[in-house]
């Protein structure tokens, strides 16, 4: 089977047989396309999604101003079933006003920064003397008449090297040294604190922002919010600091950051429209998008992901405007808690009944920036639906090329809010994204999580065609005479049942499930699960489980003599290797997709009567169960999955109508 099915020649095909296919009324699909192409709205859309409402930060004022007018949009389209789908609720609101960090003396120079969403911010302004972090505890206390009201410029702590054909963990000696280390970081952050410093500034490393959040942020409380300063300027502000330190000048420094917090609790929302089926109204096509976005300053999450938000957005608005009366439900999803873990989207899916599962035929996902869909990656099974639905759409944009990536499975990429729905079997994708990555030569890398997320990269024309595409496409699915056909999972599970190899289970060192996290600066606050298991011949399997991105391991190695283990998952971005240290009732190593994302990781062996039942639990396969947990990795590298040749892959029910009077 190829890897890449340029579909070109099968495009033509099934134009002329796509009344076989059970597709859309054709007169129907070149209205879409007239009005996609020649009266767009989308940019108008994006313009006041970006610069009126601005970055959208999950839970926060903004974020609910983009929901409730997101959800009078789809009113005034003509939708139906509108309104606002509550997955959850929030602890502490986060609300992030006007704020600016620069240097005062000897010289003015404004910095580009940013502060963790959720994170302390600064009475008024604070202006103070740089001095640079002392490295010891005896540093500090001879310097106690500098400390109180200083900015502290910090070190970010240096990446670990991974030695070649090293278990990455370094062993008991290397491994006591990193906790020393880290104690000792502790025990200077807090005598710091104690100092009455004004608060500490790292570098970051590159001249690319990018903003997060603290940990914990979902269960603070308004009683204990975080109070220790930290803020994150560009590495070349940074450096220009650092060297005037260190030819003797004396710096100052003067943030006014205003962060600003709320009592909770907070809803949070998803906003769901829906143009209802005149023949299967119970069967449903889902396009989508997420709301929410980080809000670091400078940022307006114009491609992440105001692009795809107001793709779908539009593509409503093309559909209800050229009176098309698709046979199945067409919902639109806006999420809400992408950047925290497809929170969301979670929730949706997790509400579902299996009558319901089995009656949404396909999920659609626009999260790649300002690209157009360039096509999805699909089992062949798929493929002659898939291509005729698009079809329409490659004749419509010639010099925008589409292709169809055929694959043996469905991908378990998971960055983003079509995950949920594939780890139940539903069809869900990631529209790769396709195109010159941004306006100015700049692509998606530049512009992900940082401060340059804003219209001046974004791209109109792509955006025209996204949306003629999702209404397209969605259209003619929604029309189709059945489903989508979903992956057939007997035949993988019946050659998990008879392994080439005898298997005689034991138990070993790595023997069970584990329960692990990233731990390295700013990495993820999330977790995720693996389960190993090991034979009498010393040989290793098993299963990573996440929301993100999960399956059997392989490559697996372990040796007895030095502890160390290492294994392979099989991702969308390529191997995802891990390489560790097993102590007891602990593994600590390393994660990491080469050239793309790495992470220490730290993990435990979750606690069972016995291990022997916890093996009895997996099964002969190795497989765990699903984790409530998540993990961010592929979430660290989806930046660069969105450049690559042929892009990504690229939520609870509506069992009640909501009055339009109400949410």
């Amino acid at each position: 089977m190829s890897n890449k099915s340029k579909c070109t020649w099968l495009f033509t095909l099934l134009i002329t047989c796509s009344a076989a296919l059970g597709q859309g009324d054709p007169d129907t699909i070149d209205k879409i396309i007239d009005e996609g192409k020649n009266n767009s709205k989308v940019w108008d859309h994006l313009t006041y999604l970006s610069e009126e409402i601005g970055v959208r930060l999950t839970g926060s004022t903004r974020k609910m101003q983009a929901n409730t007018w997101m959800r009078d949009m789809f009113r005034d389209f003509g939708l139906s079933n509108v309104h606002l789908d509550k997955w959850g609720e929030i602890a502490v609101r986060f609300d992030r006003g006007p704020s600016y960090a620069k240097m005062v003396s000897p010289t003015t120079r404004d910095f580009e920064f940013t502060t963790r969403a959720w994170g302390a911010g600064t009475d008024g302004p604070v202006r103070g003397k740089v001095i640079k972090q002392p490295v010891s505890l005896g540093d500090i206390e001879a310097m106690q008449g500098e400390l109180e009201g200083a900015w502290v410029l910090t070190k970010q702590p240096a990446r670990r090297r991974r030695r070649r054909g090293g278990g990455g963990g370094g062993g008991a000696e290397g491994r006591g040294d990193r906790e020393a280390a880290r104690e000792q970081r502790q025990q200077i952050t807090q005598a710091l604190k104690d100092a009455g410093i004004a608060g500490r500034i790292f570098g970051a490393r590159s001249d690319l922002v990018i903003t997060s959040s603290v940990r914990g942020w979902r269960d603070l409380d308004y009683n204990d919010l975080p109070s220790d300063v930290e803020i994150i300027i560009s590495r070349i502000d940074y450096d220009t600091m650092n060297s005037r330190i260190a030819d003797g000048e004396e710096v100052e420094f003067e943030a006014d950051l205003q962060n600003n917090f709320a009592q909770g609790p907070f809803p949070v929302f998803n906003t769901i429209a829906e143009i209802p089926g005149t023949e299967w109204p119970e069967q449903v096509v889902i396009v989508s998008g997420h709301l929410d976005s980080w809000d670091g300053p400078g940022s307006t999450a114009t491609q992440d992901n105001g692009t795809g938000s107001c793709v779908t957005l539009e593509a409503a608005r093309i559909l209800m405007a050229a009176g098309a009366k698709p046979k199945r439900t067409i919902r639109f999803i806006l999420w809400g808690g992408e950047e925290q873990g497809l929170l969301g989207s979670r929730a949706y899916v997790k509400a579902l009944s299996n009558e319901e599962k089995a009656n949404i035929s396909v999920v659609l996902v626009d999260d790649g920036g300002t690209n157009y869909e360039g096509g999805v990656s699909c089992i062949a099974s798929q493929e002659p639906m898939l291509a005729a639905a698009i079809a329409p759409v490659q004749e419509a944009f010639p010099d925008l090329p589409m292709e169809l990536d055929i694959r043996e499975k469905m991908s378990r990429f998971g960055g983003s809010d079509h995950a949920p729905f594939v780890k139940q079997g539903i069809p869900g994708f990631f529209w790769m994204e396709s195109g010159s990555g941004g306006r100015e030569g700049k692509n998606y890398r530049f512009i992900h999580h940082t401060q340059h997320d804003t219209l001046r990269y974004a791209v109109p024309e792509y955006l025209v065609q996204s949306s003629v595409c999702a209404a397209v496409t969605a259209y003619n699915l929604a029309c189709a005479d059945t489903l989508l056909p979903r992956e057939v999972k007997e035949e993988e599970l019946v050659a998990e049942a008879q392994p080439e190899e005898p298997w005689d289970t034991t138990i070993g060192p790595v023997s069970g499930k584990w329960s692990a996290h990233m731990t390295s600066e700013n990495a993820p606050d999330a977790t995720f699960t693996f389960t190993l298991e090991m034979s009498t011949d010393g040989r290793v399997r098993g299963s990573v489980d996440s929301e993100f991105v999960d399956g059997k391991i392989s490559n697996t190695s372990f040796d007895p003599a030095t502890n160390k283990i290492k294994f392979t998952l099989s991702s969308n971005m390529g191997e995802i290797v891990y390489q560790a240290t097993v102590s007891g009732e602990e593994i600590t190593g390393k994660l990491g997709i080469e050239d793309a994302f790495s992470s220490d990781f730290i993990a435990k062996r979750v606690k069972e009567e016995n291990i022997a039942e916890a093996l009895d639990a997996t099964g002969d396969s190795g497989v765990s169960e699903v984790s409530e947990g998540t993990t961010n990795l592929e979430e660290g590298a989806k930046a660069a999955e969105a450049e690559s040749e042929a892009g990504t892959e690229t939520k609870e029910s509506d069992k009640k109508k909501k009055d339009d009077d109400g949410q």
